[in-house]
């Protein structure tokens, strides 16, 4: 009995070396993400709460020295006079991320199976996400009247102005900038289907569209929801395109009308409000695009 607790009593300074180690390494973890979580609390979590509660008073009486004066109003003119702004933001990112997984697909197929230097044109494909803002006026640029597509739009007998100003025009230009994000998620996804399947398939007697529907899609569709959500995030916030491209009606979209209510006529409150609005649907697609993956982008 007295041998066991001698050996206890040998164990006690090397248990509490173990103690201060743990302790030593915890509080080691705990400074190194300090910086990160200060970093997230000034510039994510404070802003959004300083929006938050400007979205809840009127007019520009948040900074005023009188003080602010709380109101819903917001949020009620959100859900009726400018629903038909949340509608036309929501189509613009569907129509563009429809027409990036159109192309995009093929695209990277080609891209990751056919391609040799498939590294320069990657490099090539960085171009577009330089900015929106460029894109916009580069398609402007070509579609002016006696710009580079004036010849071939009146020998097609197409106006130019019916081409330069339009839903099609904006969409397109929204799918230049953002078709690099879905081509590179897919292309990610293709890397690591194994070609042999497809072609066990062909030699099973498989179709193009059989082997496509029943292997390369089931397979690749984490990078479909990731390339996808990507894409719809990104355009929720357009700006340049509607601005420069579009008709009155795409000009409605929620970014544009936040410049001019929040910058133009001052109105912080309401820009607050549909600055929370596209904030609530960003986060509703992330979150009904990571239930509908099962875990697929993780």
């Amino acid at each position: 009995m007295a041998a066991e607790q001698l050996s206890a009593a040998a164990q006690l300074p090397a248990l509490a070396s173990d103690v201060r180690r743990e302790r030593r390494s915890r509080l080691t973890g705990l400074l190194l993400i300090s910086p990160a979580v200060l970093l997230t609390f000034l510039f994510l979590l404070f802003p959004l709460v300083f929006i938050l509660q400007m979205s809840f008073t009127t007019g520009r009486s948040f900074l005023s020295p009188e003080g602010a004066t709380f109101t819903t109003e917001n949020f009620a003119a959100m859900a009726g006079r400018y629903l038909p702004n949340v509608l036309v933001t929501v189509q613009l990112a569907a129509l563009s991320m429809v027409a990036n997984l159109i192309f995009g697909f093929p695209f990277a197929y080609i891209l990751v199976r056919k391609v040799r230097y498939r590294e320069l044109v990657r490099a090539f494909m960085v171009f577009p996400m330089f900015g929106a803002l460029y894109i916009a006026f580069g398609i402007r640029f070509l579609l002016l009247p006696g710009g580079p597509a004036s010849p071939l739009l009146e020998a097609l007998g197409i106006s130019n102005l019916s081409v330069l100003y339009g839903l099609p025009t904006v969409v397109f230009a929204m799918s230049v900038f953002t078709f690099p994000f879905m081509v590179m998620n897919i292309g990610t996804a293709l890397s690591n289907v194994d070609p042999t399947l497809e072609e066990a398939a062909a030699c099973l007697g498989a179709r193009p569209w059989q082997t496509f529907r029943r292997i390369l899609l089931p397979l690749t569709r984490s990078g479909i929801v990731a390339g996808s959500l990507m894409v719809f995030g990104w355009n929720l916030g357009t700006f340049a395109e509607p601005v420069l491209l579009g008709t009155l009606n795409e000009q409605r979209s929620l970014a544009v009308t936040l410049y001019n209510r929040g910058v133009v006529q001052a109105d912080y409150g309401l820009s607050s409000a549909m600055a929370i609005v596209l904030l609530v649907l960003a986060f509703a697609v992330s979150y009904v695009s990571l239930r509908y993956s099962r875990g697929a982008l993780v």
